[in-house]
């Protein structure tokens, strides 16, 4: 999470060079508030782990050959305390280590969410040399099968029912390049569940869009995407009623909103 010696580092580079750009090589979550605010720190660039081509892909976009589009997998907490036990959620029981899952479904930005904490950067957050707008969402049934449990069917096929995977619902949005780079978005549809997380990622397309054009992206929606698990039943339930969803950027900059009735 954090590392006293390479946040020295950059701390220590940032004070000598007047435009520092940080490179990060790492498998997970790493803070970055030791020195995201230095007035020379101008760029992050979170690269994950490094493969052969990583210095010419990194150089590609440094320079402005290429337009970043990757995205957070993962949420970038202020502090390493905002996650709280999910940090380390191991506990440690004689010689085996244990889990009791107590967060259930509140994990990474379901968990910030919850709990209305800010981040540095939230899950699904990543910048471009150009500048992205969002309009015209539209919600279409497909006329599929809405009962309350998915058809029985044995034995159950692996992963479930087949109609589990059915797609009930398309949503559509148009994304139109407002800048002037022709570069990658990423839009993200999260659905809002009764009784679950308030936001759950469902869909997400990386889409090329020339500058100044606009091109349509397109969501489906399984049962299984609408579902949650009935502990009594054993079954994925689907409940009637209204789900709002989310269009957007990432978890916390929303541009769209719309409904599906079930």
């Amino acid at each position: 999470m954090q590392d006293e010696f390479s946040d020295q580092l950059v701390k220590n580079v940032a004070t000598n060079c007047s435009n520092t750009i940080v490179v990060i090589h790492n498998a997970g979550i790493r803070t970055v508030d030791e020195w995201i605010e230095h007035e020379n720190v101008t760029a992050v660039i979170y690269a994950g782990l490094p493969g052969q081509e990583s210095g010419n892909s990194i150089v590609d976009v440094l320079y402005g050959d290429v337009s970043p589009s990757g995205r957070l997998p993962f949420t970038i907490a202020k502090n390493e305390s905002d996650y709280g036990h999910l940090l380390n959620a191991t506990i440690s029981s004689g010689p085996y280590p244990q889990s009791n899952f107590t967060e259930g479904l509140y994990i990474d930005y379901r968990h910030f969410d919850k709990y209305n904490i800010t981040p540095r950067y939230e899950f699904g957050f990543g910048l471009s040399y150009t500048t992205f707008s969002y309009a015209d969402l539209a919600v279409k049934s497909l006329g599929g099968n809405t009962n309350e449990y998915p058809t029985e069917q044995v034995p159950v096929p692996q992963g479930g029912p087949s109609d589990l995977w059915e797609v009930l619902y398309e949503v559509t949005v148009n994304i139109e390049n407002t800048g002037d780079v022709d570069a990658k978005e990423v839009p993200q549809l999260y659905v809002n569940i009764a009784t679950a997380p308030a936001k759950q990622l469902r869909g997400f397309e990386a889409v090329h869009v020339d500058r100044g054009a606009t091109e349509k992206v397109t969501f489906p929606i399984t049962r299984r995407d609408l579902s949650i698990w009935d502990v009594v039943a054993q079954k994925w339930k689907l409940q009637s009623g209204e789900y709002p969803i989310y269009v957007g950027a990432s978890s916390r900059d929303i541009r769209l909103t719309g409904t599906i009735t079930v």
